[in-house]
Order: C-alpha cells, then structure tokens, then sequence
C-alpha cells in the first residue's frame, strides 16, 4: 500500500451497480485513486489520458446466471468425457477414422465452450470510465446546485486534480472560466496566421505570392478561383491573412 500524503483523505467510491468482483476502489482528496482486490493491496491507479483529462478505465462483471453456469458445467463434463473416450480409442489402437471422428468431436466441443464463454462474459461486463477530477469533485466538494454540472480546475491544469483546485460550476460559469485563461489570447493570435491543413492544399508559397499580389491589383475573385483552381472562402481567407498570412505579395 502507497503512504498518504500530509492530509491526505480516502474515500471508497460507491458503484450503483451489483457485481461480483472480490475488489474495492478509494479516490482521495490528492486526485489519487487506488485499487483492493487479490493482485492489488492498494496499488495506485494511473489510468489513461482523453482529452487532456486522466482517466481510469476498468471493468466489472455481474453475477453468472445459474441457468449459464450449468450449461457450462455440462458442457465440461461432455468434453472430458470425449477426452477420455479419444486417450482409450488411442490406447487401443482403433481405426484411425474413428480417432480422428472422435477428435473432431473433441474439438468442436472446446470450440463451443470458448464460444459460450466468450458470448457470457461480454454479457456481463460493467464498464467503469470515470474522470478522475469529477470522481474527486464526487467525493469531496459539496456541489451548491443541480445546475452545477461541470467541474472546472482554477489553476487551468487539468492533471492538478487535487480537491482544493476543482470548482462546480453551471456551464455558463465554465465558459467565463475557461475564457480568462493564460495564454488564451495569444492562441488565438497565433491561430489567426497559422497556415489550415488541407485548406490550402493545391498552394505552393510561389503561388501564394502571386495570388497575393494579383490581389493587390483587384482582380475578382471568380477570375482567381479558375486560375488556381481553389475556392473563393479560401482567397478570401488568404487575403485577410487567416492563411499564409506570413508570405508576401510577389514584387
């Protein structure tokens, strides 16, 4: 088990499912979360990224209905018994089409229970995908109003996934959140003369040049979209310097 921080607190996340694994999982108030189970006496739980966010991804499964497990279980009695059939044809030497015919048979029955198996443990798989910085926000932050459905982080760091650091907020508060912060402005400058992929992609820098300076001399625009075979949001763009707004006009 990992040692806490300094005031660090956990919490046993409640499932609002029934399943049978023998495990537990605990989230702190640090934004770590840790798992119990046979392999696993509070290991810390990494888990992935999706969309700057970290997030756990794991696996529960219901109970087997008892229906399934007597199929299961006659189906492997069916195949040991096969199997001892087939070791005494061999023992025996009997012909070798009928040891052939009984291993077939023998096959076709493990085919059939992996099958079987295959089909139940997808039907009883639970997929547990929480965010991380909401099952905190969960467990640890009193959300002031129903409206309050979206955590937001007041340092703009998405992996500071700590309690102290996470806010409920409405959508709107996110929005005005999420609009103060650093860097912001200066994106959106740089997006402002940063060349679009694909946008542009029958250009070259030399006839950007020429359009350019063209341009300058007011050619229309429809003249323009034949000779360089793109479309006129796309000169249109470039004039305004949102595309290639760092190449300039041909002397």
């Amino acid at each position: 088990m990992v040692k806490d921080y300094p005031g660090e607190q956990w919490k046993i996340i409640q499932l609002d499912f029934e399943y049978s694994n023998n495990s537990r999982m605990e989230v702190s108030n640090f934004g770590r979360l840790r798992s119990f189970h046979k392999l696993s006496n509070g290991n810390l739980v990494n888990g992935s990224m999706v969309n700057g966010y970290r997030i756990i991804r794991m696996k529960f499964f219901k109970a087997r209905e008892e229906k399934m497990v007597t199929e299961m279980e006659h189906l492997k009695q069916r195949i040991s018994n096969k199997g001892k059939q087939l070791k005494a044809l061999k023992e025996n030497k009997e012909s070798k089409a009928l040891i052939e015919e009984t291993s077939t048979q023998l096959a076709d029955l493990k085919k059939s229970l992996t099958r079987k198996v295959k089909a139940d443990v997808k039907k009883r798989t639970i997929y547990f995908q929480p965010l991380v910085h909401r099952l905190v926000a969960t467990y640890f932050l009193k959300k002031p109003s129903t409206e309050q459905t979206i955590v937001g982080h007041l340092d703009y760091n998405k992996l500071n996934n700590r309690a102290y650091n996470l806010k409920w907020m409405t959508p709107e508060e996110n929005y005005a959140h999420q609009k103060k912060a650093p860097g912001l402005a200066e994106a959106k400058r740089e997006l402002r003369y940063k060349r679009v992929p694909g946008s542009t992609t029958k250009l070259t820098e030399t006839k950007v040049m020429l359009l350019k300076k063209l341009l300058n001399q007011n050619k229309p625009i429809r003249q323009l979209v034949k000779q360089f075979k793109i479309t006129d949001t796309q000169i249109i763009r470039i004039k305004k310097g949102i595309n290639w707004g760092d190449i300039p006009a041909a002397p």
